[in-house]
């Protein structure tokens, strides 16, 4: 009898714990709360590290995930976590992965920059899954807002969870560790849902973080009009890269080093080439979720680091 050479004993158990890691890290979302860190050391042991593992060791991250033609940020400072948005409902688990391998045993915050399936119908499974301290929203005519499975679905979550919505509005802050939190539109009610977008300012120490959830060119003037300081050294576009949004005036009110496009493959071909002109030519490093995958901007209030899912 041939005795098995060594290299194909090798081969054979490679593969057997290539198969064994695959089977840890899709349960690994379903763990209770703990748990998942617990799944974290293994992988650590066989020299496997998550992607998002980068922002371990800075105060403050900021992940545009890569959820399609939508939107979900998770943002932490010092220990602290709020989500914007949350994707459609198929995105939902993925999110709810995303956040369960960054070791998140709370959100202080979710915010719901507006009603639309792109940004809240992934959030049901979030407030299902993580206890919530507080829900954001922004104010919707009663006659816009929508009666699809992704808005009613989120609001029967929040109900079973006895979570209670909050609308925030223009001049509303809060602190997000040693983050200051500021909202700054809508300033006047829009006329529609993306017009109604909650905009966020993010400050930490000197560095300003935008994010424009889907506001479009009206909402934008109205910020302008308004006198808002809208300097920000990274900047979320926008409605995903769309002509309606992300004007030549509004890029020179904000003047941000880096830009960030949540978007995927769209019959409507986003992000548009009009807007990405209008970033290059301002000069401006700007990563679509699309080509790099989850982008992550990391700061200490100072310096500014990017990481992609895809190098």
């Amino acid at each position: 009898m041939t005795a098995m050479r060594p290299f194909r004993i090798k081969h054979r158990l490679g593969r057997a714990a290539a198969a064994v890691l695959l089977i840890g890290a899709l349960a690994a979302s379903a763990l209770p709360f703990g748990a998942s860190s617990i799944w974290n050391q293994v992988l650590s042991l066989f020299g496997i590290g998550s992607f998002s593992s980068c922002a371990d060791s800075w105060p403050v991250s900021v992940h545009v995930l890569d959820v399609g033609k939508a939107d979900s940020i998770l943002i932490e400072c010092e220990g602290h976590r709020m989500l914007v948005d949350g994707g459609t409902p198929e995105n939902g688990k993925s999110v709810v992965r995303y956040l369960a391998q960054r070791e998140t045993s709370k959100l202080e915050y979710v915010v719901n920059t507006h009603p639309d399936e792109d940004h809240i119908g992934g959030l049901k499974y979030v407030v299902e899954r993580f206890p919530v301290g507080h829900y954001l929203t922004t104010k919707v005519r009663t006659d816009l807002l929508p009666e699809d499975s992704a808005y009613l679905g989120t609001m029967e979550a929040l109900r079973q969870k006895k979570i209670s919505e909050e609308i925030s509005k223009a001049g509303d802050k809060f602190p997000l560790g040693g983050m200051d939190v500021r909202v700054l539109g809508p300033v006047v009610p829009g006329d529609s849902t993306n017009n109604s977008s909650l905009v966020l300012l993010l400050r930490y120490r000197n560095v300003r973080i935008l994010l424009m959830g889907d506001a479009e060119k009206e909402e934008e003037q109205s910020l302008i009009d308004a006198g808002a300081d809208l300097s920000a050294d990274i900047l979320k576009v926008g409605h995903h890269g769309s002509s309606t949004s992300t004007t030549a005036e509004f890029l020179n009110a904000v003047r941000p080093e880096y830009a960030a496009i949540s978007v995927g493959y769209d019959r409507n071909k986003l992000p548009r080439q009009d807007v990405l002109e209008r970033l290059y030519r301002a000069g401006i490093k700007t990563y679509r979720t699309d080509v790099s995958g989850t982008v992550i901007f990391l700061t200490d209030g100072k310096t500014i680091s990017v990481k992609t899912e895809k190098g």
